[in-house]
């Protein structure tokens, strides 16, 4: 009888180590304009077992050859997923834009905006967005950490925008940090999961002018996991930093010298022709 017990216990736990949640992952889009103001977009994709009327296989299984299990994202927020959607409403600082939560398949996209009209208002607002977070705070980052823009030049303005992703994920912690706390059920994978467990960054991408940056997830059958023995995983954003150049034309400085060059011509034309008019008395 204790043998069926243990035995009927075993399975239990197999299944449960078998099935879960699966990281959402954390798309970051930054669009910078030449003077410096832009635009980010931050996406959360959530894979929504209530969407499915099948399974939703492992990413890191995608051929279901090794046994990992469905992915169950639902059961582990309370209130079910939409409550992400109310919780970023009701906590999203007051400059982010937080759109209304979309579907695709059995994806859940929920989506955070915001703008700024130079890089100093860009950093205050990032610098915000890390002081949020309760377990780290902007100047525990140093200036190789931290968001740096140059621009460079006269007639043609070069563009360098430098981040790391430290950063970048200490900027969303606010977030992730609030749904762990207030909204996040471990339920079943109480001890197994942590809130390091249940986001990743898995794409970024910085564009300025026609140039971009950008990197994504994807399955690589090859990589090891984390025993060193199994194989197939779905690799996230490994860079630890980014670099982005891009050279704009300074139309505005280029029509500046223009209009500067023609009012000097015209009036050195101005001069030289009042200096050979006659006078009255000639």
């Amino acid at each position: 009888m204790k043998k069926r017990i243990l035995t009927i216990v075993v399975m239990l736990m197999l299944v449960f180590a078998l099935t879960g949640c699966w990281a959402g992952e954390i798309g970051v889009t930054t669009v910078f304009n030449s003077d410096g103001s832009g635009t980010r977009t931050i996406v959360l994709d959530v894979m929504d077992d209530t969407l499915s009327t099948d399974p939703i296989i492992n990413l890191d299984d995608p051929d279901e050859e090794e046994g990992k299990g469905a992915i169950i994202n639902d059961y582990h927020i309370t209130g079910g997923l939409l409550e992400i959607q109310t919780w970023l409403d009701e906590n999203a600082p007051d400059f982010i834009t937080v759109e209304a939560a979309t579907v695709e398949g059995y994806h859940r996209y929920f989506t955070m905006t915001y703008s700024w009209d130079d890089f100093d208002d860009f950093l205050a607002k990032y610098e915000t967005l890390v002081d949020l977070s309760p377990n780290m705070d902007w100047d525990d980052f140093d200036a190789t950490e931290k968001p740096t823009l140059t621009i460079e030049g006269f007639y043609k303005k070069t563009l360098t925008f430098t981040e790391s992703k430290n950063v970048v994920e200490a900027s969303l912690d606010w977030a992730i940090d609030g749904i762990w706390n207030s909204i996040y059920d471990a339920a079943d994978l109480a001890g197994f999961v942590t809130k390091a467990d249940i986001s990743v960054l898995s794409g970024y991408t910085v564009e300025i002018g026609d140039d971009k940056v950008e990197e994504l997830a994807y399955y690589d059958p090859d990589a090891l996991e984390g025993d060193g023995v199994t194989t197939g995983v779905r690799v996230q954003v490994e860079s630890e930093s980014f670099t982005i150049s891009s050279v704009f034309t300074n139309t505005g400085m280029i029509i500046g010298t223009i209009v500067i060059a023609v009012a000097i011509i015209g009036g050195a034309v101005f001069f030289v022709l009042k200096a050979k008019k006659p006078t009255a008395t000639e």
